[in-house]
């Protein structure tokens, strides 16, 4: 139900500048505007290019009427650059600020826009920079789930005074209520504000053979032997020339080609390039060299050619171009500029442009359903799938998006129309008590409220949801037990309290489980003789518990179909546990079983019997029913009255069902322990850890040497730490210095070699020495925080800081060019770090001298953000373009 609200004069005024320039505002964006005007926090959650920055905006309008300031967050700094400029155009430069670590713009501007990171050091170490803050938007927050950097987001919201309102705004997400009450929790009054109405239609489809095939009608058996028919290993140079035709026949153009991989964007570019393609006008094609004249002329011959510069601004020349993390930075931000103004048509991309960039198409294509994560291919989730195909169709300039997938070989049309079907899944929080984070917590609020904090965040309330499902459970299987102990009678004692002592008791010894594997043998052949047809059976095959209906006996094979609707052949040979009936099902007559229609109606039946069974755990003793019978040496089931009892094998094995609930409801009882105050757990942990590093005081208080750590935001912010002070003056230069400190950044790219220079190769020993010993002193707390130093890059960033040309530093490492400039740039966020945690030391003076020889204008830094002259101010409505690029 919509909350009515009256419109203040404010948010009528707002409505109107959108509505004279011909756009009329949904629902969805004035109700989490009038939310903001009763002072609550809002949670937007509404599909890619829905408009949720229009709610951004409204918080921005609203600041600067009420004489507040603003603080508008992305999670990278090409968004925040993005996002600058377009607020900057609409309310004027003087009234908005940059401020992203390493670059600094009129950071006392009302509006200010930051990264995630920048507004978390706010919070936690200034404070006081808060104190005339109104509004913060959190944009992107869905990324809250990314497993590095997701943490920094909770400590936000943990961290950010009352006194400001949130506005949180998210993809459309599977537990937005939940996300939304924990955001209550901690923030006070949060409103969930949903939507799933795409302003602009979005049609999916499989392209084979030269047609679109919608997902409803894939599961026909000529179009998917079609489908299977065009599917490729990996699509080649004339498969993307046919994509283009037809993309360009069917005015699908501009695009977004997604390829997941770095090679394979660069060879579609030269493919293009190698046919001629030109997809841009004579006018644009001048305009285009001017601007790339002007990104390319502080950079050497040398350091272009070593960049592969020419490839990407020939292509950007004829209308198309790549985009992901291995070009630098300035290209890319110039690519991302082109395609959102028209100039180009066609952008081939890995999983960058996934992240909120604003870049709007007609079409987007993805050539695959899988994607590498670092370790193995593995597929896209809904989630990612989802945010992927949002950026099709422009509001305003197209009827309707469309989504087109390449079927790649072995392509699933199950798990494609199951993706396509719009199912998302739910945010899951990484959150963890950083050294860092504990440090400044304690520090600010002292040691029993900074636990309490950690006791709020998003990880915690997740687990005490899950204790209420563990408590369901537990409350089953004790029912569940408490039927069955009738039924459970020995004269020598209670067989109930023996059972439950044997389910808890050590594993018996080898020879006494060797001797009852013989006697299990002949209990799995006397199931398998007694299977009948329809009756359904949870069995061990394998090394895996399933259920499974048996369809026909034929020998000494079954066949069957499980739960999973997957028919298959059951050999006794194989089974390593009993045939347990555990219900009937009925087989649909008239229906081929081998049809999806009817291995469903079947494995439907399957799952409501073994579904309730598997919750509580009622079969799992068949996975070591061989053992079973097989008494432990346990003193206490020595000493029972049972144990004396002639037929106490007999006893076991009518028991069996009974030990398994007494092991499942232990294993409750123990998730129960750990999910109950895991993060003030953890906390004590990572504190004691502290603790015996001298950096936390007896009485709960931060030493001396922990402001320093304060300040040290990194993954292993403890091990930085630490080393640096082992540091003497005058043992390293600034070049050196900056390869140092490179060692630090949490980066699987980087590697773990060690360098072959003498000097740098010691270095890094001594800090491995200083790793392991703080390793043991996380084992003895039983945490894991240290990730370790990756040294690989050492070398090259150290000449490069020598001033080295690039391809001359890229010599040193095996890192791309892309990924090189990235260690550069996140090494100069770290030195800033450094410089400020050790202020008025030797180290400050080394650790600024070490950032100025790593900051190598545009190759490093990027393009500077655009600034428009414009003297408007705050009570000027969006132009029109950017009322169409963010109204919905």
């Amino acid at each position: 139900m919509r909350k009515e609200r009256t419109r203040s004069e404010h948010l009528q005024f707002f409505v109107r500048s959108w509505a004279e320039q011909g756009i009329v505002l949904d629902p969805f964006q004035i109700d989490a505007c009038a939310a903001l005007d009763a002072d609550h926090d809002v949670l937007v959650s509404a599909p890619t290019g829905s408009g949720k920055t229009v709610v951004a905006l409204y918080a921005v309008s609203l600041a600067l009427a009420r004489q507040r300031r603003c603080v508008y967050t992305a999670p990278i700094k090409a968004l925040s650059n993005q996002v600058f400029e377009s607020l900057a155009h609409t309310y004027g430069e003087h009234n908005v600020g940059l401020l992203t670590g390493d670059v600094s713009i009129n950071r006392t501007a009302p509006v200010l826009v930051i990264t995630t990171e920048v507004l978390r050091n706010m919070a936690l170490l200034t404070p006081e920079d808060l104190a005339d803050v109104g509004y913060a938007v959190l944009d992107e927050v869905h990324y809250i789930a990314d497993r590095h950097r997701g943490p920094t987001w909770e400590e936000v919201i943990l961290a950010l005074p009352q006194h400001v309102r949130l506005v949180s705004l998210s993809a459309t997400i599977a537990n937005a209520e939940e996300f939304a009450a924990w955001l209550e929790s901690v923030r006070g009054s949060t409103e969930l504000i949903t939507s799933t109405v795409r302003p602009v239609p979005l049609s999916q489809a499989v392209l084979a053979a030269g047609h679109l095939v919608e997902p409803q009608h894939l599961g026909a058996a000529k179009v998917q032997r079609l489908v299977e028919s065009t599917s490729h290993v990996r699509v080649g140079k004339k498969d993307r020339q046919r994509i283009l035709t037809f993309l360009r026949s069917r005015d699908l153009l501009p695009a977004i080609e997604f390829i997941f991989s770095r090679h394979g964007c660069d060879d579609a570019v030269r493919d293009l390039l190698d046919e001629r393609i030109v997809l841009t006008s004579a006018s644009h094609r001048r305009e285009i060299r001017s601007r790339i004249a002007r990104v390319v002329e502080p950079i050497s011959p040398e350091d272009r050619k070593a960049l592969h510069i020419g490839l990407y601004t020939r292509a950007l020349e004829r209308g198309f171009g790549a985009h992901h993390a291995g070009m630098i930075p300035a290209l890319r931000e110039l690519t991302e500029q082109l395609m959102r103004e028209g100039k180009i048509s066609l952008v081939y991309a890995t999983g960058t442009l996934s992240l909120g960039i604003d870049m709007p198409v007609r079409t987007v294509v993805i050539e695959s359903l899988e994607k590498f994560n670092g370790d193995s291919f593995v597929q896209l989730t809904g989630t990612e799938y989802t945010q992927l195909i949002g950026r099709a169709g422009r509001r305003g300039r197209d009827a309707q998006g469309t989504a087109v997938v390449i079927p790649a070989k072995g392509f699933d049309t199950e798990v494609y129309r199951d993706l396509a079907s719009g199912h998302t899944e739910s945010l899951k929080s990484h959150f963890y008590p950083s050294y860092n984070t504990v440090t400044s917590l304690i520090d600010d609020v002292g040691y029993q409220e900074a636990r309490s904090i950690m006791g709020r965040s998003f990880a915690q309330f997740a687990s005490h949801a899950d204790l209420v499902v563990i408590e369901a459970r537990k409350a089953s299987v004790q029912s569940a037990m408490k039927q069955m102990e009738p039924s459970l009678s020995c004269s020598y004692g209670d067989l109930p309290e023996f059972l439950r002592l044997y389910a808890l008791a050590q594993r018996a010894t080898h020879f006494r489980r060797t001797r009852e594997s013989g006697r299990l043998r002949a209990r799995i052949r006397n199931s398998f003789s007694h299977a009948r047809n329809g009756h359904v059976y949870a069995f061990v095959y394998d090394d895996e518990l399933t259920y499974a209906a048996v369809l026909s006996v034929e020998g000494k094979r079954l066949r069957c179909i499980d739960w999973n609707g997957t028919l298959r052949w059951i050999r006794a040979a194989r089974l390593t546990s009993v045939l347990r009936d555990v219900g009937r099902v009925s087989i649909p007559v008239g229906m081929p079983i081998k049809s999806r229609a009817g291995r469903e109606a079947v494995s439907d039946q399957i799952i409501d019997i073994a579904v309730p069974r598997s919750d509580r755990g009622a079969d799992n003793d068949l996975a070591f029913v061989g053992d079973r019978c097989a008494l432990s040496e346990d003193p206490r089931l020595a000493s029972h009255p049972v144990a004396r009892c002639p037929h106490l094998a007999d006893h076991l094995r009518d028991g069996s069902h009974y030990i398994t609930l007494a092991r499942t409801l232990r294993n409750l009882e123990l998730s129960e322990d750990n999910n109950a105050d895991s993060m003030g757990k953890q906390f004590d942990s990572t504190a004691a850890v502290l603790a015996s590093r001298g950096l936390i005081n007896q009485d709960g208080t931060t030493a001396r040497g922990a402001r320093i750590l304060r300040y040290l935001h990194t993954a292993n912010d403890l091990l930085l730490y630490e080393s640096l002070m082992t540091l003497e003056p005058g043992e390293l230069d600034a070049a050196q210095f900056a390869s140092w400190v490179s060692m630090f950044l949490d980066d699987s790219r980087l590697g773990l070699q060690l360098p072959e220079e003498f000097h740098a190769r010691r270095a890094v020993l001594r800090i491995r020495r200083i790793e392991d010993d703080v390793r043991h002193a996380e084992r003895s707390e039983g945490i894991e925080r240290t990730g370790g130093v990756r040294p690989s890059a050492m070398l090259a960033i150290s000449a490069f800081a020598r001033g080295a040309q690039i391809g001359e530093a890229l010599k040193y490492t095996h890192l791309a060019p892309g990924d090189f400039i990235s260690a550069c740039r996140r090494t100069i966020d770290l030195l800033g770090h450094i410089a400020q945690a050790c202020a008025s030391t030797w180290i400050e003076s080394l650790a600024l001298e070490a950032r100025d020889l790593l900051a190598r204008g545009t190759i490093v830094e990027g393009l500077a953000p655009h600034l428009p002259q414009r003297s408007d101010g705050a009570n000027r409505a969006p132009d029109e373009d950017f009322h169409r690029a963010h109204a919905r």
